[in-house]
């Protein structure tokens, strides 16, 4: 279906054009477990925040989507439960 015309679609799927695109920003990711410094630059150099709770924070500028989803299944094969993402900075949109 990928060469048929947009108002040729019997689907009501939104096209890439359609979606809301992101180019990145400064995000607040939320995980339980805490690991330490040596994965800061597999982690794509986010800062890390190991809370008292058990829970750890990693903030910093992540490029865009495709970089957000690449962090957040490096954090899965670690292990450590995803409890929430925020993009915490939004100065740059219009």
């Amino acid at each position: 279906m990928a060469n048929v015309p947009d108002e040729q679609r019997s689907d009501s799927s939104p096209t890439q054009a359609d979606s809301p695109r992101s180019d990145g920003g400064k995000f607040e990711i939320r995980v339980k477990g805490h690991l330490d410094d040596t994965w800061l630059d597999w982690l794509g150099g986010l800062e890390m925040t190991r809370c008292d709770n058990g829970e750890m924070i990693l903030t910093g500028t992540i490029v865009d989507q495709a970089a957000l989803l690449g962090i957040l299944n490096k954090l899965n094969r670690l292990n450590l439960p995803l409890l929430s993402v925020t993009q915490v900075d939004h100065s740059d949109r219009p």
